[in-house]
């Protein structure tokens, strides 16, 4: 075992005192602690497992024990031996902050965010300070979950219960609008997966239900995403193409100028928006104005590959080189996917966004 210069002498220091008391609770301790700190949590296992056998300890030597238990599971990835020797610290002592801080990473860690949510809420009561913005991030996370197991009603409760927390944390009309939408996609495959059954009047009759109450639900994320890309605009990337897809699916085509411009009165010349907008124009035979767009856009951003993509597109439009631009659309679209890009654009600059996206990311499907 190899330990850097300070680490090595209280080693030495301790492995001396041990062998002058062996009943020294708290050389052993350390002792297992500087092992674990220097990967091996095994043998750091090993001894303090072996002091819970030991009669004579403090209260306060117990609680190190059930701490270092803790740190040497977690070292091994066992979460949930973790957590239940933070509880044990926690039976006696209630309020023992490092243990409580300590449950929510864990339960973060496990993507059990209403546990999480429980011990920030006892964090908050103990430090006698709430912070409500840190509470409705964490019911968003909650909520993402809700969504993926398909309680959306459970989700949008939670959202509305975090704008209630902090009314300006606008990521949740983000977030409202996926309830709507991965709900409407829930009903519609139900519809499809009716397909094979028997081609009866009756389940005719519940797949053209299904079908319209998918779209009637999601007509409700529109609102949502609007509402999400005029008070952030600068992640409109995020939504915008499923924005436009939605509009698409219900017939509303012509919404989608309407949405982008004014979407774009909030913040001038966006070059994800222009680009969304010129190439909207471009679709409906408009070229000479989705060509004066999608100039302004690059005049704002001239290194954004999007715009000079779809700049391309209109060109060939206008030059009526329709396969050029059917091959365009493709690579477009292959780009707005493609995990790198994706990398490129997500730069964080709100806290917020970076806590839910970067430093707490949750991988779900909700979109």
């Amino acid at each position: 075992m190899l330990l850097s210069g300070k680490k090595n002498s209280a080693y030495k220091n301790f492995k001396e005192v041990v062998t002058l008391d062996s009943d020294n609770i708290k050389a052993y301790i350390y002792i297992g602690q500087i092992l674990r700190e220097n990967n091996n949590a095994k043998k750091a296992l090993s001894i303090h497992k072996n002091l819970l056998l030991r009669s004579n300890k403090t209260a306060y030597e117990t609680i190190q024990i059930y701490k270092n238990l803790s740190l040497d599971y977690y070292e091994f990835g066992n979460v949930e031996k973790s957590i239940l020797y933070c509880k044990k610290i926690l039976d006696l002592n209630k309020i023992n902050d490092w243990a409580i801080k300590f449950l929510i990473q864990l339960y973060k860690k496990s993507n059990d965010w209403d546990n999480a949510i429980k011990y920030l809420k006892d964090y908050f009561s103990i430090i006698g300070k709430y912070d409500n913005n840190k509470l409705a991030l964490y019911k968003i996370q909650l909520a993402r979950f809700s969504i993926l197991h398909n309680d959306f009603e459970s989700a949008r409760s939670l959202l509305e219960r975090a704008l209630d927390l902090d009314n300006e944390l606008f990521i949740v009309y983000y977030f409202l609008g996926n309830t709507f939408a991965a709900e409407s996609n829930f009903i519609f495959n139900k519809s499809i997966s009716k397909d094979n059954d028997n081609n009866s009047l009756s389940i005719e009759n519940d797949k053209n239900a299904n079908r319209l109450e998918a779209e009637k639900i999601l007509t409700k994320a529109v609102p949502m995403w609007v509402h999400f890309i005029e008070n952030m605009p600068q992640y409109s990337w995020m939504i915008l193409p499923t924005l436009k897809d939605a509009l698409q699916a219900l017939n509303r085509y012509e919404d989608i100028e309407k949405y982008l411009i004014q979407i774009n009165m909030k913040k001038t010349n966006d070059v994800d928006i222009l680009s969304h907008l010129a190439d909207f124009y471009a679709n409906k035979g408009q070229v000479e104005q989705a060509l004066d767009t999608i100039n302004q856009a690059l005049d704002y951003n001239d290194k954004s590959l999007l715009a000079q993509l779809k700049k391309i597109k209109i060109i060939s439009l206008k030059k009526n080189e329709k396969e050029l631009s059917v091959n365009i659309d493709t690579i477009i679209s292959s780009l707005l996917k493609d995990s790198r890009y994706k990398k490129y654009k997500q730069s964080y600059n709100d806290k917020n966004m970076v806590w839910l996206f970067e430093t707490n990311m949750v991988y779900d499907n909700e979109k």
